[in-house]
């Protein structure tokens, strides 16, 4: 297996500053059982499942590309990557036409205050004649 996540584990609580006390402590193992667990390639889920609350990280997705995983989730993510592009590309044609209409309303507004000014004007000088 590629993952060494006790090694992953000891580098997010380095990085995160958290005492080893208090993280033995969290997922309820002893001080030295906790730096075992930084050396190992696996973890059971149960405390796996602690540390990625205690770090606030999915520490699962570090399996995502080791088999069997990989082979199992692999063409599901090539199918949400491609939905992902599609919708991507519909959002950015989308945004296009936004854009377009946002420029017709603009336009339309400046149309309708020139005819309301020559209306205005008009009139002005229709009670000058007079």
């Amino acid at each position: 297996m590629g993952v060494i996540i006790g090694e992953i584990i000891h580098e997010l609580i380095k990085k995160s500053g958290l005492k080893a006390k208090i993280v033995a402590e969290y997922v309820n193992v002893s001080e030295s059982t906790l730096f075992g667990i930084y050396k190992r390639e696996t973890v059971d889920i149960d405390k796996l499942i602690l540390f990625s609350r205690l770090l606030n990280k999915n520490l699962f997705l570090y399996y995502l590309n080791e088999e069997p995983l990989k082979s199992m989730f692999s063409k599901d993510m090539v199918a949400l990557q491609n939905r992902i592009l599609d919708l991507e590309s519909e959002l950015s044609l989308k945004g296009e036409k936004l854009k377009d209409l946002t420029d017709i309303i603009e336009t339309q507004k400046k149309v309708i205050s020139l005819h309301e000014a020559n209306v205005s004007n008009k009139t002005v000088k229709a009670k000058r004649t007079k």
